[in-house]
């Protein structure tokens, strides 16, 4: 079983015990969050919402934060004596889907 869910204005496709990351929500560690599904897969067959499932949603417990890889952001301008070196850090939300 499999569904297809959406945060953050992204797309996931998920199982029951999956941990994925998305991005950062404002919720503490513990909380239980409600997914919209998109789209559901399992033995009886597939369901296909416009644009979401009528009465599913997929629970996930808020895990933790985390920093995702540095970015290096490099601008510079021709004939300008102009270069500006930057780092980049995104934050990412770890979910755990439930079992349910």
């Amino acid at each position: 079983m499999f569904a297809v869910v959406e945060i953050g204005g992204r797309q996931y496709r998920v199982s029951p015990g999956d941990e994925i990351f998305v991005e950062k929500l404002n919720q503490p560690s513990g909380t239980e969050v409600k997914l919209p599904v998109m789209l559901v897969s399992d033995d009886t067959g597939v369901q296909v919402g416009k644009p979401y499932v009528e009465g599913l949603q997929v629970a996930a417990q808020v895990v933790g934060e985390q920093k995702g890889k540095k970015m290096v952001v490099f601008h510079y301008t021709q004939k300008k004596r102009i270069r500006v070196k930057n780092g980049h850090r995104q934050t990412y939300t770890k979910l755990k889907i439930a079992n349910s």
